[in-house]
């Protein structure tokens, strides 16, 4: 069924203009606001039609959407999870993110400051599960006020990715589907879950596809893929600030049994 919906989906992106990578450096915006919308797959072919008249759709070498893979350190008792957890501002999370089948990848730092900004600093580089390497170690220190001896690899996160540009205002919609996360011999997959963000300088309800969204009836959530596949995959973490999401997953997942049972 999974493998249907991706080329339903490929099927719907082709009634986008396109837009290239090197044309999309021009909205990189790793100095931005964020705002996530989660809602279930089967409203995706709605959110896509009703945007097509004002976004591009990137593309890279023919394909409309792409695969990512990215693995996140933490330290051993979680505290980038249990800042999140807290509500805390000023938070970090240190992440590698491979884009797959592209011989790309990054070590990056995202800093959310006490003004709801998120700020992303990154350099070329490949996670390594063993060490993290000297020139990685410098970038780190420079950007977080963490020790690479306090930090570990704690989870793997991939999915596949569908971006959209405005045509008209400095503003990308990333469209997050087939999500999974792993730790060891542990995983979980979420089929049906899609998270949409929409990346601009500063907050604004009146682009479009804001109000393609709240036409839909999708409201914005808070969802951290980090922080919900940490609670997911660890049992023993404190999850309050993430309840209301965990049972979300687990409504719209209900055909495929409980995906979160605390």
């Amino acid at each position: 069924m999974e493998n249907q919906r991706l080329n339903n989906l490929e099927t719907e992106l082709q009634c986008f203009s396109t837009i290239t990578l090197a044309e999309m450096d021009e909205v990189s915006l790793m100095n931005r606001t964020d705002t996530k919308f989660v809602f279930d797959v089967g409203l995706l072919p709605t959110v896509l039609n009703a945007a097509h008249p004002f976004y591009k759709s990137l593309e890279i070498s023919g394909k409309r959407f792409s695969n990512y893979k990215t693995d996140y350190f933490d330290t051993n008792n979680f505290h980038m999870f249990t800042a999140h957890q807290n509500g805390k501002q000023n938070r970090y999370k240190i992440r590698y993110r491979e884009y797959v089948g592209s011989n790309l990848s990054f070590l990056e730092v995202k800093f959310k400051n006490n003004k709801g900004k998120t700020l992303k600093s990154r350099i070329k580089s490949w996670v390594d599960f063993n060490r993290i390497k000297e020139t990685d170690a410098i970038f780190l220190e420079s950007k977080t006020p963490f020790s690479v001896n306090q930090l570990e690899h704690v989870l793997t996160n991939e999915f596949s990715r569908v971006t959209l540009v405005s045509k008209t205002d400095k503003e990308r919609l990333t469209i997050d589907f087939s999500l999974q996360f792993s730790k060891e011999n542990t995983s979980k997959r979420l089929s049906n879950l899609v998270i949409a963000e929409v990346k601009q300088e500063k907050v604004n309800r009146n682009s479009k596809v804001m109000q393609v969204l709240k036409e839909c009836g999708i409201r914005q959530a808070s969802f951290s893929k980090y922080a919900s596949g940490a609670t997911l995959l660890n049992p023993q973490l404190k999850y309050n600030q993430f309840k209301s999401n965990m049972l979300y997953l687990n409504k719209i997942h209900k055909d495929y049994g409980v995906i979160w049972n605390r």
